[in-house]
């Protein structure tokens, strides 16, 4: 058995948005970090610099084995999170490496202090109203939210099997600097083509990123988070007609907005999949059922567990909807020129 230290903590995932902002985060708390990734190139300069590196994929037993010993804490942000993919391509990194993580821990890294998995929202599938965290998680109809929760079950399963602290959290859709969410929406803004459904007055679930990454330290430490599920999002209740709204006048975006009932746009997702799936099924559609029900299904499902269970938090401080937006469409413009 390894001993841990103290102070060292692992990030998977580290060059994806969530897994960077953390890693980050975590330096200027004073932890010593330790990152999980497959291409070093791509996390920042300073990420490399201060950080452990550990080269390698979560589907290699070995390689996780040395990515887990002796450290305190593991943040899993690993994730095949692509909007179009195979159930296969979803299955071997939402699900097969969370077990080799489950396992790797439980068999170099017993003593782990805590694990803290990072799911989704998407385990409710996309219901007409919100959900909190006693809502049934059936993973919806598509693969991604699936494999997700097969990845939280095994969290459940292997980490009680094995005495394991952990903690799951569940974000809705993360917005600010590098989101892939504000680059892919902003560049139709600015002279594409957007797409909104019923009117765009579905809530549209925004949590920025630095809000999500609070929470997730948090709950890496917190007593009364042990082995506790919560959604996270921010308290506005945005919808997407005025997320649209403010981020196209702030880019002075030329592209059109085009509204669809949900059932014609179910029905063109529908054959937008059918044409892709025939001639070119490893490329995404134009537009497909996901992304209807992305923007047409309520995304604000309830954080108020995870607020009651901080309420003695210290210092606890949320970045607002208007901040949020304009740190965001500030980056946007600063890439996009």
């Amino acid at each position: 058995m390894q001993v841990t230290t103290n102070n060292l903590v692992l990030v998977t995932g580290a060059t994806g948005f969530i897994g960077s902002r953390l890693a980050q985060r975590l330096l200027d708390d004073g932890y010593a970090v330790k990152v999980l990734v497959r291409d070093p190139q791509k996390l920042s300069a300073l990420l490399r610099e201060q950080c452990e590196v550990v080269v390698g994929d979560v589907l290699d037993e070995a390689v996780m084995a040395s990515a887990v010993s002796q450290v305190h804490l593991i943040f899993h942000c690993a994730a095949n999170v692509k909007t179009w993919d195979t159930y296969a391509a979803y299955e071997a990194v939402n699900v097969q490496g969370v077990r080799n993580l489950m396992q790797a821990i439980a068999r170099v890294n017993p003593d782990l202090s805590r694990l803290v998995h990072i799911s989704t929202v998407d385990v409710y599938g996309f219901p007409d109203a919100p959900c909190d965290e006693t809502c049934v998680a059936t993973g919806g109809e598509f693969d991604y939210g699936k494999t997700k929760l097969e990845g939280e079950n095994l969290v459940r399963s292997l980490g009680d099997a094995a005495n394991m602290s952990y903690a799951i959290i569940r974000p809705c859709n993360v917005i600010g600097p590098r989101s892939q969410f504000i680059e892919r929406i902003g560049a139709e803004l600015k002279s594409g083509v957007m797409l909104t459904i019923a009117g765009g007055h579905t809530h549209a679930g925004l949590v920025y990123i630095d809000n999500l990454v609070d929470d997730v330290v948090w709950a890496a430490t917190a007593p009364v988070a042990h082995r506790q599920c919560y959604n996270v999002r921010d308290d506005n209740d945005v919808d997407w007609t005025e997320f649209l709204r403010v981020f196209r006048r702030a880019i002075a975006g030329k592209g059109l907005v085009i509204n669809l009932p949900f059932t014609v746009a179910d029905k063109l997702a529908w054959a937008f999949e059918a044409v892709h799936k025939a001639l070119s099924p490893r490329h995404e559609p134009l537009l497909h059922r996901l992304l209807v029900r992305f923007f047409g299904k309520t995304c604000g499902h309830s954080p108020a567990k995870i607020r009651a269970h901080r309420a003695d938090s210290s210092g606890v401080s949320r970045v607002e909807f208007d901040e949020t937006m304009r740190r965001s469409y500030q980056w946007f413009k600063d890439e996009n020129g």
